[in-house]
């Protein structure tokens, strides 16, 4: 069993390596983690629960940056898709990398703010407003 362990950790770190997208790095790299706590036998049922934490911080940090890589991506491969001409082929791919540049900074920043909106609301209660009426006795 450990030297699956030892294999599946080998595996994971070559796919750690060609994986792009921020969460399937990330998750890998929890899963390494994992595998080596559960490869120690120490920490027993631990090990499991520190995964589940790691998972959790992995879609938190990365949940904005990949889906603007999607979102903007997928607009940039279709602006520098268009049929400039030949001369145009230049400036069409200067004008989608700034329209890249552009849709990257404002995903990121509205995604971040709906993310800490989110994060608030859990918080202090989606109501706002005043407090309940506290019951007299």
């Amino acid at each position: 069993m450990k030297t699956f362990s030892v294999v599946a950790v080998v595996v994971l770190f070559v796919y750690s390596a060609g994986a792009t997208p921020c969460t399937d790095i990330c998750n890998a790299q929890c899963t390494i983690q994992q595998q080596s706590c559960a490869f120690t036998e120490i920490f027993g049922n631990l090990c499991d629960t520190i995964n589940g934490v790691c998972t959790q911080a992995c879609a938190a940090a990365c949940g904005c940056a990949d889906s603007c890589a999607a979102q903007c991506g997928g607009e940039y491969a279709t602006c520098k898709g268009g049929d400039a001409g030949p001369l145009g082929g230049v400036f069409n791919v200067l004008s989608c990398g700034i329209g890249l540049s552009v849709c990257s900074s404002t995903c990121q920043l509205q995604c971040n703010f709906n993310l800490l909106a989110g994060i608030v609301n859990s918080v202090g209660g989606a109501g706002g407003g005043a407090p309940p009426p506290v019951e007299s006795l």
